[in-house]
């Protein structure tokens, strides 16, 4: 069995769990509340004498009556929630929860697979698997400008590090708002340690938990797929490959580009992802040390010519934070 068939068995077993799970702990909170609210017991009896009813009614043909006990049912219900809110408790406290209501935890929308299903596939297959976690760490909501310095100008943006970092931290955040409503693509670059992979976490966070499908590689991991693929067709051809996903994935971001070896074959595989994604109108992030300068002396001019006439610059300046949060005794 194939690796990826093997993480796809796994997650068909989460999802059986997470469905389990989520069953148990409604019937434990309708246990709690049969316990503390006896009258809301009598309102579930009373529902369920009545759809027996209802199915004798709608095999007896009886329209009326059935459409009587519809609205019994709907009076008892509102009966109920008002009883839960009288108590304290939500009008949907007993209702079944789920993990992703898009899919209702089954992974699958109809015979599509669902969003949250791509997501947990890709982190499988992908060395982005340990991403979830730390997106809990590194989002918007974290993000924090005090290590950026407000005093000192640079003589290129005529900005300092504190106000270009929040100027760029906006247009980020529109990125995300208008994402289902415009095509762009950003390349994020700048000196090391300037936070550029924490920016670029932060985004494929907001647009995760917007449903999105987003695909996070850094660029030894991307070329790797690329190079896997090439030289083993048999288990990376199929539709949900992690080389499918690269070029169809809503978002794909693509961290630390350069630090891969450059060859024909990197820079030509480079060349068709961002071109294919471009005409296909699907986003990219890019983030680098590199500056533009030395972009155009490492790759083609297509890509460079790509790159800049198409993604949207952000070059992020400062100390390096890594080493700020090092002086105070805090770990990165």
């Amino acid at each position: 069995m194939h690796q990826e068939d093997l993480h796809y068995q796994r997650l068909l077993r989460n999802y059986e769990e997470t469905r389990t799970r989520h069953l148990h702990e409604q019937r434990m909170r309708r246990e709690k509340l049969y316990t503390e609210l006896p009258d809301l017991a009598m309102l579930d009896r009373q529902i369920a004498e009545t759809s027996v009813s209802a199915v004798r009614i709608a095999l007896d043909g009886d329209a009326s009556a059935l459409e009587k006990l519809k609205q019994n049912n709907s009076r008892i219900s509102a009966q109920k929630m008002q009883l839960l809110q009288d108590a304290g408790y939500p009008a949907d406290y007993l209702e079944l929860t789920y993990t992703c209501p898009d899919c209702k935890d089954t992974g699958f929308i109809g015979k599509e697979r669902c969003h949250c299903f791509k997501q947990a596939l890709t982190f499988a297959l992908s060395e982005a698997s340990t991403l979830p976690h730390l997106l809990e760490k590194e989002n918007f909501s974290t993000f924090s400008f005090s290590y950026y310095d407000d005093l000192s100008v640079d003589s290129q943006l005529q900005l300092t590090p504190r106000a270009n970092i929040q100027k760029i931290v906006a247009d980020a955040k529109r990125f995300v708002e208008e994402f289902d409503t415009t095509s762009r693509s950003l390349l994020i670059y700048g000196n090391t340690g300037v936070g550029k992979t924490f920016l670029t976490n932060c985004i494929a966070k907001a647009l995760i938990d917007s449903a999105h499908h987003v695909v996070y590689m850094t660029a030894h991991a991307l070329f790797e797929a690329f190079g896997a693929h090439r030289f083993d067709h048999s288990e990376l051809s199929e539709d949900s490959s992690l080389y499918q996903y690269i070029f169809r994935c809503d978002l794909l971001i693509v961290d630390d580009l350069g630090t891969e070896l450059s060859n024909t074959f990197t820079n030509s595989m480079l060349y068709t992802c961002i071109n294919e994604r471009l005409l296909s109108r699907k986003a990219t992030v890019i983030s680098t040390n590199l500056s533009i300068e030395q972009l155009r002396e490492r790759y083609s001019d297509r890509i460079f010519s790509r790159i800049t006439g198409n993604y949207t610059l952000c070059k992020l300046i400062g100390k390096d934070i890594r080493a700020l949060k090092r002086m105070e005794g805090v770990r990165p």
